[in-house]
C-alpha cells in the first residue's frame, strides 16, 4: 500500500495544536505521545497511569507538579513532560492528581498548546481489552486517539500477544488460541467495553491502527478495506510510527442538504413536492446516506417544521 510521504500524524489525526488529547489502547500509545509533541513543538504531557522512567529522556524537561517550574519549562520552548515522583521499586512515573491534572489542562489552554495524557497500560503488547477501571481518561479529554498494533493480526489470542485476551476473546468471540484477524479487532475497537470505553460525551474519536509495516501489502489492503466499509463510521488512520509513514487514513465524508430557501417565485416549499411518492427533501437525504456519507446534515430554515 502506498503512503504519502508529507503527511505527518498530526495532520492524518486532523489536530490542531489546542486540543486536550488522551492515547489509550496498545501498540504505540507512548510513541505517537512523544511523536505527537515533537511534531507540535512545544506540548505538555502526563498520563493517568504510569510512563517508564526511561521515557522521561524524550521531554525537553521531566517535572514533578510545579506550576513556576512547568512556566519556566515552557517558556524555553519544546516538550514539558509532568508526572507524579518517580516510584523507587518498579522506576516507573505515576500519575499528577486529578486536581494537577486538572490545572496542567488549564495552562494548556492559557498557553494555546497541546496536552497530550496517556491514559492506558498495556504491558508493551501490540493488542488490549480494558479491565473493569480502564482506561483512564481525564474528563477534559478533547480528543481520544484508541491505538492498536498490527502486529497482533494473523497471531493466536493469548497472553503473549494480547493484553488481558480473556476480556479480548468475549468483545470479539474469539476462543483462547484462535487466530486474530482484522474483523475481531474491528470488533473490539467498535464495542463501548472496548475501544470506545469511557471516552468523555463530546471528545472526537480517532483509530490509530500502528505496525503497519508488519504486514505485507496484501494484508495491509485487507486491514484498510474492513475499516472503510459502510458499517464503520469513524476515522481511521493506519500508520508505522517506526518508520514515521502514513499508510492510510480511512474517515466518513459528511453530506450537508440544503434546505431552508423559502420559496418565494414558486409559491411553494420545492423541498416538500413529491418526488417518486415522498418529499424530495426526504429522497435527497436518503440518496446521500446510500451513497455512504456520515453524517447527513439538513439545513432548514423557512418551514423548518414541515422539512
Amino acid at each position: 500500500m502506498a503512503c504519502d510521504p508529507d503527511l505527518t500524524l498530526r495532520r492524518a489525526l486532523r489536530l490542531t495544536g489546542g486540543e486536550i488529547i488522551a492515547l489509550v489502547g496498545a501498540g504505540g500509545k507512548s510513541a505517537a505521545l512523544f511523536q505527537l509533541a515533537r511534531e507540535f513543538g512545544r506540548a505538555l504531557l502526563t498520563t493517568t497511569t504510569h510512563l517508564g522512567a526511561w521515557q522521561a529522556a524524550q521531554a525537553s524537561s521531566a517535572l514533578q507538579f510545579d506550576e513556576k517550574e512547568i512556566g519556566l519549562a515552557l517558556a524555553k520552548g519544546g516538550i514539558c513532560l509532568v508526572t507524579g515522583a518517580p516510584e523507587p521499586a518498579t522506576g516507573k512515573l505515576p500519575a499528577p492528581t486529578p486536581e494537577q491534572l486538572t490545572r496542567l489542562a488549564a495552562i494548556a489552554r492559557e498557553q494555546k498548546i497541546p496536552l497530550l495524557v496517556e491514559a492506558d497500560g498495556s504491558r508493551g503488547k501490540a493488542l488490549k481489552a480494558p479491565a473493569e477501571h480502564e482506561p483512564a481518561i481525564p474528563p477534559c479529554a478533547e480528543v481520544v486517539v484508541i491505538c492498536a498494533g498490527l502486529s497482533g493480526l494473523n497471531r493466536p489470542l493469548n497472553a503473549e500477544n494480547v493484553h488481558r485476551p480473556e476480556i479480548f476473546g468475549a468483545l470479539s468471540g474469539l476462543g483462547a488460541g484462535e487466530i486474530i484477524r482484522a474483523e475481531h479487532l474491528a470488533r473490539v475497537l467498535a464495542h463501548p467495553q472496548g475501544g470506545l470505553k469511557n471516552i468523555p460525551a463530546g471528545a472526537r474519536r480517532v483509530f490509530l491502527l500502528n505496525q503497519a509495516d508488519a504486514l505485507d501489502d496484501l494484508q495491509l489492503a485487507a486491514v484498510s478495506q474492513k475499516f472503510s466499509d459502510d458499517s464503520w463510521r469513524l476515522p481511521v488512520v493506519i500508520t508505522s510510527l517506526r518508520e514515521k509513514k502514513i499508510f492510510a487514513v480511512r474517515e466518513a465524508v459528511a453530506g450537508i442538504v440544503l434546505a431552508a430557501g423559502a420559496a418565494s417565485r414558486f409559491g411553494s416549499p420545492k423541498q416538500l413536492l413529491d418526488y417518486h411518492g415522498q418529499p424530495f427533501v426526504r429522497q435527497v437525504a436518503e440518496t446521500a446516506l446510500k451513497a455512504g456519507l456520515w453524517p447527513v446534515i439538513v439545513v432548514s430554515g423557512a418551514y423548518a417544521e414541515a422539512v
